[in-house]
């Protein structure tokens, strides 16, 4: 049988996770009332606090979430680094947390913060229109990084997704492309939305024709297999792109394989851009022309940025780090 979570306390007795946390913890002052509602719902729901949480103030477990969509995809893995380093030097340990973009999954992870085992997160997972985080955010220092939602209790540091997007496939127009493809992912991610809206963005600002035919979308976790499925469906079209424009580096990857599958050479008859200069980027040839995130840094600011928010102290809340794009042996004129 499924545990219960202190989420769905809250919700039974219509009230915060912070007022459930306090009535568990004794922490401060809740009317008789309320603290009645809450230990009813926790009776009929058979929630079980845990015990390691129940005597801690908020403040003092010295450990922070990192709730990453997945493990898979190579992206997360500087990022991760950056913020354990910058919360191992401030004496902070770091959970980190698979939610594979499950709203009730990611809420058991900060469910943690109310029973004071955690005493802040850094979100990678965030989509657009997510109503539940504010909620969360209110009562507990958090930080978005990578993805975000535009919420007024929710910061979040990222990149212009839009600004790299429109360079990357500006850049392709100025090789001579006038045919070009996008290899997106089926997701609710800001980032997919904004280079999509950049990608179209170059096109109308060339003078070029947006045609919903030279669009496909990979799976919502960026996967190899279903990158090289996308990229194939456009190669293989009678009037097929001679560039395609991916939003990550796993799917331009895939678009590679599907263009070797094809006996199509790159970058000589293709020309192929990808999104944030993983490791594997640079490992294969032809070697990936793509957009750098700066990902390390990305980590290790969310850090910084939620241990401010820790310590009771004024900061900004959107940080857009810069961007830089890569020229390698996957794109070329267009012949």
């Amino acid at each position: 049988m499924r545990k219960s979570t202190i989420s769905q306390v809250a919700k039974r007795a219509g009230v915060s996770v912070a007022t459930v946390s306090r009535v568990i913890n004794q922490t401060s002052s809740v009317t008789r009332e309320t603290a009645q509602r809450v230990l009813s719902a926790i009776e009929e729901l058979g929630y079980q606090p845990n015990v390691w949480g129940q005597n801690l103030r908020r403040g003092e477990s010295r450990v922070i979430l990192v709730l990453v969509p997945n493990v898979s995809n190579p992206f997360y893995a500087p990022i991760i680094s950056g913020a354990e380093d910058a919360l191992g030097r401030a004496g902070y340990s770091m959970m980190l947390g698979v939610t594979n973009v499950d709203a009730e999954r990611r809420n058991g992870f900060l469910d943690f913060m109310g029973s004071g085992r955690a005493d802040g997160a850094i979100l990678m997972d965030t989509v657009v229109d997510d109503h539940q985080l504010p909620a969360y955010a209110r009562e507990f220092p958090m930080v978005q990084c990578c993805e975000y939602d535009f919420h007024e209790s929710l910061s979040h540091i990222s990149i212009d997704n839009f600004s790299a997007a429109r360079e990357a496939v500006l850049r392709l127009m100025e090789l001579g492309h006038r045919n070009i493809g996008f290899v997106g992912a089926d997701n609710r991610f800001v980032s997919t939305k904004r280079r999509l809206e950049g990608f179209r963005a170059a096109l109308a600002e060339g003078g070029l024709p947006i045609r919903p035919e030279n669009e496909a979308y990979a799976s919502g976790d960026y996967s190899f297999s279903t990158g090289v499925t996308a990229a194939g469906r456009l190669l293989d079209q009678h009037d097929r792109p001679t560039a395609l424009f991916c939003i990550s580096d796993v799917l331009a990857l895939g678009a590679l394989q599907a263009a070797r599958d094809r006996k199509i050479p790159v970058p000589q008859a293709l020309s192929v851009v990808g999104f944030d200069d993983v490791q594997y980027a640079a490992m294969f040839q032809p070697q990936l022309t793509t957009v750098r995130q700066p990902c390390y840094r990305l980590g290790y600011e969310a850090a910084e940025l939620l241990l401010r928010k820790i310590r009771g102290e004024s900061g900004e809340q959107a940080c857009f780090l810069r961007h830089q794009l890569i020229e390698r042996d996957s794109t070329a004129k267009c012949r």
